[in-house]
């Protein structure tokens, strides 16, 4: 069917199956119980697609069932069903002094623990973006993403003049 056809049967909000990937038929796919979201169109490569609901890409018609309202009824509440159910909130109340203090420490600690692992990977990455050099893109994402890295954090993964700027003002 192409996107004509199927505009002027089905309009926007019509209940589908939708195979985002594969169909049941061709492998073990998902099948989403939904319902169109646009008018079908043709892709940039020619294909007939349409947008549906709880999905961000779009789906060949090929992957995509018009089906009666009881049968979309069913199939959703088998759906709901078989998701487990959403656990109670348990109202946990106010931790003791002597049991907040040693877990503030322990928290403490694993941030400081993590530091230098994610200034060896900023490093890392200022040597790969400022070996680039004449690379549009890289100097782009120097000027605008590293800039946004706090100084003393440019400084610690080698940044020149991130440190050099810290020295001046004094810190």
């Amino acid at each position: 069917m192409n996107a004509e056809q199927f505009n002027a049967r089905y309009p926007v909000g019509t209940l589908v199956f939708a195979y985002p990937g594969v169909r049941p038929e061709d492998g073990t796919g998902t099948r989403l119980v939904t319902r169109t979201r646009t008018d079908a169109q043709l892709s940039a490569s020619g294909d007939p697609v349409v947008w549906v609901e709880g999905e961000g890409a779009y789906i060949c018609l090929t992957h995509v069932d018009p089906v009666a309202e009881d049968v979309w009824e069913a199939a959703r509440k088998a759906e709901t069903a078989a998701q487990p159910p959403e656990p109670t909130p348990q109202r946990l109340g106010h931790a003791a002094r002597d049991e907040t203090i040693p877990a503030l420490l322990a928290t403490i600690k694993e941030l400081r623990d993590s530091r230098q692992p994610l200034i060896e990977a900023l490093t890392l990455v200022h040597k790969s973006m400022t070996s680039c050099v004449g690379d549009e893109w890289a100097m782009e994402w120097l000027g605008e993403v590293w800039t946004q890295i706090p100084l003393n954090v440019r400084a610690a993964a080698g940044d020149k003049d991130a440190a050099a700027e810290l020295a001046e003002a004094g810190a």
